[in-house]
């Protein structure tokens, strides 16, 4: 892929580390509004990677808000119309909702998906691509500069000039230190394998498995191939060697769709696994003047759900539109505002995606919740329509989300309690237990009102948790 040269003579108007998901976005969104933008990119070559392989509707709408839902043109790009939930081989599924007659995300592979950003940015003559490291963010006055980087193939290092420097230089950010204070954990590893010519229960949906085995998910990326996502979950990721291959058939065959096991065992054979940890970084961003974080070096969420590009373009347009509204972009004060303004509402934008995502996360993996998610949906109706419109990243609403949360383990409680054996007793309290420790500290890491977070503390430190829930959801 080409690149531009750079050209001090006329300012820039800002700086972007990095030219990923978020970073072209940005990229894109400003320079067809006419700012002046360099971006430095480590490696412009088509990446193969394994997340940021499915958009969900709410990420799409985005790209239609700034103009660029053409990302999406000429990549074979699957339409995923909702998704199809799996339990020791029950199903149910649920549709997207209707937005506008168009209630539809999409599945592809990232590294066209990227391509196409950066063959945009590349078009536009106000648009400086550059591929090279960034060495340093520099400062004068505790005010970050632009930025300092080697270009491919020099030996000297050169500065870029601007009053705003973006740093989205993904989930293991050079930078993140410098302008946050940041509690990334890994909460586990994703193995992902293409699967050739597989045919789905239901075509043009994610599936989501549950049973006795971790959960995986399945969605089309391709018209010939479709993305399976294992959960591996510890500190430490498994050694890809003959003995996966034998975990993963003894493992994962038997739970897998019907017809989709041959194309799983084939896959499986041939062995072309690859391997991501998966990140939980809460935002927690210092305003600094000059520099500001964006998409996975800002905060990132379980990949479960597919949430992390719609929380991305979330971030972008609110960013974009803050700075697009400057009069005069040579005013860091101004720029500084617009700065502090995305840091205090962008939760508006994407609380609902990182709480279900890490929330969900903890449902499936907790044998009786999963039960009851299962269970609580095949209900029909608001009980499977208003989650997915939240998963859809539509429906931005805290409370009905939170409101479902408890409501799943009340429902899944009160369905135990049916058969009234001792051990059944035992078993929803610790179900309504899970649930509470699993959500409150999530609900903690999304701006809380005051009332609401006197609340969830109070939670955490008493046992007696069972009071505090509504068992006639």
């Amino acid at each position: 892929m080409e690149h531009n040269q750079l050209n001090n003579n006329k300012p820039y108007d800002v700086c972007i580390v990095g030219a990923g998901v978020a970073g072209a976005t940005m990229a894109a969104y400003l320079g067809k509004h006419g700012k002046r933008v360099a971006i430095v990119e480590r490696n412009l070559k088509e990446r193969d990677v394994i997340i940021g392989e499915l958009l969900q509707p709410g990420g799409v709408q985005y790209l239609q808000k700034m103009g660029l839902k053409f990302f999406l043109d000429d990549i074979d790009a699957q339409p995923v119309t909702g998704y199809d939930i799996i339990l020791d081989g029950k199903d149910f599924v649920i549709p997207y909702p209707h937005q506008n007659g168009e209630p539809t995300g999409y599945g592809f592979r990232n590294g066209k998906f990227v391509r196409n950003m950066r063959k945009y940015i590349l078009s536009l003559s106000n648009v400086t691509v550059i591929e090279g490291r960034v060495t340093e963010l520099p400062e004068k006055n505790d005010d970050i500069q632009g930025v300092r980087f080697l270009a491919k193939g020099a030996e000297k290092e050169e500065t870029i000039h601007a009053p705003l420097t973006i740093v989205s230089d993904g989930a293991l950010s050079k930078f993140r230190d410098k302008l946050s204070k940041p509690d990334n954990k890994v909460t586990g590893f994703f193995l992902g394998i293409l699967l050739k010519d597989c045919i789905l229960p239901y075509p043009g949906h994610g599936h989501l498995v549950m049973g006795n085995h971790s959960p995986f998910v399945l969605y089309p990326v391709t018209s010939d191939f479709t993305r399976v996502l294992i959960d591996f979950p510890g500190e430490k990721p498994p050694k890809l060697d003959t003995g996966l291959k034998k975990y993963l058939t003894e493992t994962f065959l038997p739970p897998m769709p019907q017809q989709v096991k041959p194309a799983f065992l084939n896959a499986v054979e041939e062995g072309n696994f690859k391997m991501f940890p998966n990140h939980r970084l809460p935002a927690s961003p210092v305003l600094k003047m000059g520099a500001v974080l964006l998409g996975d070096s800002l905060n990132m969420r379980h990949p479960l759900t597919g949430g992390g590009m719609t929380a991305a373009f979330a971030d972008v347009k609110n960013l974009g539109d803050n700075l697009l509204a400057i009069k005069d972009f040579q005013n860091r004060k101004q720029i500084n505002t617009a700065v502090k303004k995305f840091y205090d509402t962008r939760h508006l934008g994407n609380q609902t995606i990182n709480i279900l995502a890490d929330g969900l996360y903890g449902v499936v993996n907790n044998p009786g919740l999963q039960v009851a998610f299962f269970e609580y949906v095949n209900r029909g109706g608001k009980y499977a329509d208003e989650p997915i419109a939240i998963l859809a990243g539509i429906n931005k609403d805290k409370k009905l989300l939170k409101k479902h949360f408890i409501g799943l383990a009340s429902y899944g409680t009160k369905n135990k309690l049916k058969s009234a054996g001792i051990k059944e007793i035992g078993d929803t309290y610790g179900m309504v237990k899970a649930a509470v420790r699993i959500i409150t500290p999530l609900l903690l890491s999304e701006k809380p009102d005051l009332a609401t977070r006197v609340m969830l503390k109070t939670l955490i430190k008493g046992d007696t948790v069972i009071s505090d829930i509504n068992l006639r959801i």
